[in-house]
């Protein structure tokens, strides 16, 4: 059941952290997902990073295992207000690596929930979220009715995943206790999940990965 909320806060006014949840394995692509080139000049981690840098976040957060850190941290270097949190049980799964992360952010009204896989993200698209922040207590972008990424969490959820004391739940389920709204897009890229060698050759043709 999606329900609508009304919040007095008006988008142009809130204060809002990102999350970006890479502490996967990346086993079936056989590279970190951080390092994979977006373009000539930048990788995954540095395109969603720097969107949400220039969108105005209170603060960035990347998860990160501590061999995908080690690993990308020889490579580029990390821009300042970035901060990485080192998920050191990756494997309890998604909803621990995004209380991981939720627990480094400050006080903000919302938190856009990223994966690394998807880097899409983009200022229209920050935009448009935020102006249906007041809708829900969760924004989930659709395309012809099907969800995507990032979303959008509110304070409330931002509290409640922070006061949760267990590890092992199904962030889906979790984020289904609160209400929710699909705000419909027009750019199926929102869709995206990058996992094998042949999703990033769908989406980046004449990129190269040397797997």
């Amino acid at each position: 059941m999606v329900l609508f909320f009304t919040f007095a806060i008006m988008p142009d006014k809130v204060s809002f952290s990102a999350v970006i949840l890479a502490s996967g394995k990346s086993s079936r692509m056989k590279t970190f997902k951080s390092e994979l080139p977006f373009d000539d000049n930048q990788n995954f981690f540095q395109k969603i990073t720097g969107e949400y840098l220039n969108s105005g976040c209170k603060d960035v957060i990347v998860v990160m295992s501590a061999e995908s850190y080690a690993s990308l941290k020889e490579k580029i270097s990390i821009p300042e207000r970035v901060k990485i949190v080192i998920n050191k049980y990756p494997e309890k799964g998604r909803f621990y690596s995004l209380k991981t992360g939720i627990s480094g952010t400050e006080d903000v009204d919302f938190c856009f929930v990223q994966n690394i896989d998807n880097p899409f993200i983009d200022s229209r698209l920050t935009s448009f979220l935020l102006k249906n922040s007041h809708k829900a207590d969760y924004i989930i972008p659709s395309y012809e009715g099907k969800g995507g990424h990032p979303g959008l969490i509110s304070r409330k959820i931002i509290e409640a995943v922070k006061k949760t004391r267990e590890n092992y739940l199904n962030m889906k389920d979790f984020l289904n206790r609160f209400g929710k709204f699909y705000a419909e897009y027009d750019d199926e890229r929102i869709r995206a999940n990058i996992n094998t060698v042949s999703d990033y050759f769908y989406y980046f043709e004449k990129n190269k990965l040397n797997l």
